[in-house]
């Protein structure tokens, strides 16, 4: 039999016909939408009460290598979220980052009072940060990006400080073959140190959206895990996602292949186009990043091609389009995105267009500025003020400029160059100068 305990029972409920007289009020118009009925388990409590959920988290921590996992409903982001209240409730203060980090870190650390030490790559928006001693000074933990939006990803060093992984990208990684595909794309439970891992499972894996895993390696404290969860996951989680996720158990468990294949596919189709000059970007195995300036055009205009031949991407900027596969890809998908990519018109190349570092000095503490009173001002009535928002393009939801930054001449130049004409700045104290 099959290991999924909760499309089990949620199969089993729906048989029975019961009147429900519970919520959701749709009353069982979507059959597995349930609440926590008997016997349904409760997605926080599942460290006490080895029902369906638990046992379904066992299962997923046994097919990922991980110590313990714990099922979000509320994406990687709920799981960061999670991650980070982990750290602070164990001494943390100041965490190392990414430049290039998500939002959803961002957004975290400041409600939970964390500061960041921001680390930078030579190359903008890159995963590859050095994580080195000298990086590290005066930090209590490390945030790292495993995979950025381009596919691309850090060197894999033991900080031998506490790590939280945005593995957001990359939750398919556990089931690539690593003799074909090489050692750069391990998955965080094979790194071989503690280490908490937030991954999308519904980025890169047959799951629903909003459905991620938040794994912890040997050695690392999670007893508080589902408390701090509950702190900021909604309190009525999705059944049918926490179902889409033990579906995948039972998927991966029958067809361990199923990924492997996908990985193939996707490599044969980044040969072919290779072959017939299609310039790309080196990426993960589940993702193909073109290079459109060598093809003459924007990413974006790349973006629109392919969209008029019937395929939509993941993101588009400047520079690149980005495809992004799935561990259920089929060749047939494949073959169709190679019609689509071979039928867009290739110009005369264009030079790629260079993001500078945004290199800001910090008037105030991120979750101090966040929440202070505001106004809106032109970009150019903003140098010398102090940031009071965040602004990022989604995708890739990585902010250019952070609450409490002090915006200056050369930051309000970027920003204006990146299409910001008006921004939130901290309304002045005139008695309290910054």
């Amino acid at each position: 039999m099959i290991n999924t305990p909760i499309c089990n029972f949620l199969e089993r409920y729906a048989a029975e016909n019961r009147l429900r007289l519970h919520m959701p009020g749709h009353n069982g118009e979507f059959p597995s939408d349930i609440t926590e009925v008997l016997g349904a388990d409760s997605l926080y409590d599942t460290d006490t009460s080895g029902g369906i959920i638990a046992a379904s988290e066992a299962f997923a921590a046994s097919l990922f290598g991980a110590k313990r996992t714990c099922y979000s409903c509320g994406g990687s982001t709920l799981a960061i979220q999670t991650g980070l209240a982990l750290l602070k409730s164990q001494g943390c203060k100041t965490i190392a980052a990414s430049r290039y980090s998500h939002r959803a870190f961002a957004n975290a650390c400041a409600a939970l009072h964390l500061d960041i030490k921001w680390l930078y790559p030579e190359d903008y928006m890159s995963a590859d940060i050095k994580y080195d001693a000298r990086a590290l000074v005066g930090v209590d933990a490390v945030f790292i990006t495993n995979i950025d939006y381009y596919g691309g990803t850090w060197k894999f060093v033991n900080p031998n400080i506490p790590v939280l992984i945005d593995n957001a990208h990359g939750a398919y990684l556990k089931f690539v073959d690593k003799r074909q595909f090489g050692t750069e794309y391990l998955h965080p439970m094979e790194l071989g140190f503690p280490l908490m891992s937030a991954e999308s499972a519904h980025k890169t894996l047959p799951v629903l959206t909003g459905g991620a895993y938040l794994h912890f390696a040997d050695g690392v404290d999670y007893s508080r895990a589902k408390e701090f969860m509950s702190m900021f996951g909604s309190s009525s989680p999705s059944y049918l996602i926490m179902e889409s996720l033990d579906r995948f158990n039972g998927r991966i468990t029958e067809n361990i292949r199923m990924v492997i294949n996908a990985c193939e596919a996707v490599e044969a189709l980044k040969q072919d186009l290779e072959v017939c000059g299609i310039p790309l970007k080196k990426s993960d195995p589940l993702r193909i990043t073109i290079n459109a300036r060598e093809c003459g055009l924007t990413g974006q205009e790349y973006a629109a091609a392919l969209r008029f031949n019937g395929v939509e991407c993941e993101m588009a900027d400047d520079n690149y389009v980005v495809l992004m596969f799935s561990g259920a890809t089929t060749l047939e998908d494949c073959q169709r995105a190679e019609m689509a990519i071979k039928f867009v018109l290739m110009r005369p190349p264009k030079p790629l267009v260079k993001f500078p570092h945004i290199r800001t000095t910090q008037g105030m503490p991120m979750w101090e500025a966040m929440f202070k009173q505001r106004s809106l001002v032109p970009i150019e009535a903003a140098r010398g003020e102090v940031c009071a928002e965040m602004k990022s393009v989604c995708p890739p939801g990585i902010p250019l400029i952070f609450p409490g930054e002090i915006i200056d001449h050369t930051t309000a130049e970027i920003l204006k160059a990146r299409g910001v004409n008006k921004i939130h700045i901290v309304m002045r104290d005139p008695m309290t100068p910054y």
